[in-house]
């Protein structure tokens, strides 16, 4: 059942909450999609959990308008709803943007954030990416934009677009009916992740999946480096993963859940890289 809350600044919020179990975990949804995408990971995480998943505004049933788009507005979003929700200390899970979201949340609400998994995100853009995201920004603005994107938006998600999957269709559909305002405003808000970093209060875990080509190997091995305290681990499947492949994903999350300790500082980060 889908939940509200309104923000400061007006912004109708919604969320989810699937599970009862004593332990909450937050998990933030990547950009065009919404909440809804979680919740096969979060029946395979079983009743352990309850699982707080947020569509971020300008998404699904939230509201939200382009000019009210940032990194920080979305981290303080979560925090809103995990307020009204009475959790003082919970982790959070984000995949794509909803892992810069949470990379932003931990910055800005340390005390809350229990332990951070990023999945199939970024830690900094370099000069490249920041020009690429800015470009598909001003692509999608032009008229005509999202359709002119969509193949390639689903050649980084899912590989191959044209191969018959629902999920590629299902995606390929939300992505169309997006407002191509708001996805710019996304596209250009992703640029600031490496304005901030996850502090070490936060134990961490970076999760890539084997065949990603939108966030490949290296991607995640610098973001994984970038946080001296995180573990690295890699799933099957590609960049999103999480809702391709929730068995393995489910699993890597409840190993980690189960003991969230810092990792030592690390230097070889494929002493550290494990494939499930």
């Amino acid at each position: 059942m889908i939940e509200r809350i309104v923000a400061p600044d007006g912004t109708s919020l919604a969320y989810r909450v699937v599970g009862s179990g004593p332990r909450p975990v937050v998990l933030v949804h990547s950009l065009a999609l919404d909440g809804s995408w979680f919740e096969p990971l979060a029946a395979e995480l079983g009743d352990t959990f309850s699982c707080v998943i947020p569509d971020l505004r300008g998404h699904g049933a939230s509201g939200g308008a382009p000019d009210s788009i940032s990194l920080d507005v979305l981290a303080d979003d979560i925090a809103l709803i995990a307020e009204q929700l009475g959790l003082t200390r919970y982790p959070v899970v984000g995949i794509s943007l909803g892992g810069m979201v949470a990379q932003a949340l931990a910055h800005r609400h340390p005390d809350a954030v229990e332990a951070g998994v990023l999945i199939a995100t970024a830690g900094a853009y370099d000069d490249n990416a920041r020009a690429g995201s800015r470009s598909r920004a001003d692509a999608a603005r032009a008229p005509g934009g999202l359709a002119a994107l969509a193949d390639m938006t689903m050649t980084r998600w899912f590989g191959d677009p044209q191969r018959p999957d629902p999920l590629i269709t299902r995606a390929r559909d939300q992505f169309l009916g997006g407002d191509p305002a708001i996805h710019a405003a996304f596209l250009e808000a992703m640029t600031a992740v490496g304005d901030f970093d996850v502090p070490p209060s936060v134990p961490t875990l970076v999760i890539g999946g084997t065949d990603d080509v939108s966030t490949p190997r290296t991607v995640i091995e610098n973001l994984h480096a970038r946080i001296p305290h995180s573990r690295l681990r890699f799933a099957p499947g590609g960049h999103l993963a999480a809702f391709t492949h929730p068995v393995p994903v489910a699993a890597l999350l409840r190993e980690f859940l189960d003991s969230p300790e810092p990792s030592p500082p690390h230097n070889d980060t494929s002493k550290d890289a494990r494939v499930v």
